[in-house]
């Protein structure tokens, strides 16, 4: 295997940090988003484009976690990769 110089690794393990935690906020949100329209919207008004968009919301809500939980698993492989350089 290649190794890449560690200042490659520092940069690409900072951004996937930052990125994880954008993707954390933006799950935070839509989850927020998700609980307000199911909250404050009358069952009468739940149907048609107005009830797929409630359950976009939760699918999208489920792919961004799943997306921030994907990239935890590469910074902790990029850790893993810089503390096997010399």
């Amino acid at each position: 295997m290649t190794r890449l110089p560690t200042h490659t690794i520092d940069v690409a393990k900072s951004k996937t940090d930052q990125v994880q935690r954008d993707l954390e906020v933006a799950s935070a949100e839509l989850g927020l988003t998700h609980g307000a329209l199911e909250r404050e919207l009358p069952p009468e008004a739940k149907t048609g484009d107005v009830a797929w968009a409630i359950e976009q919301n939760k699918v999208l809500e489920r792919k961004v976690q799943q997306a921030a939980e994907e990239l935890e698993e590469v910074t902790e492989l990029l850790e893993q990769a810089q503390s096997a350089q010399p």
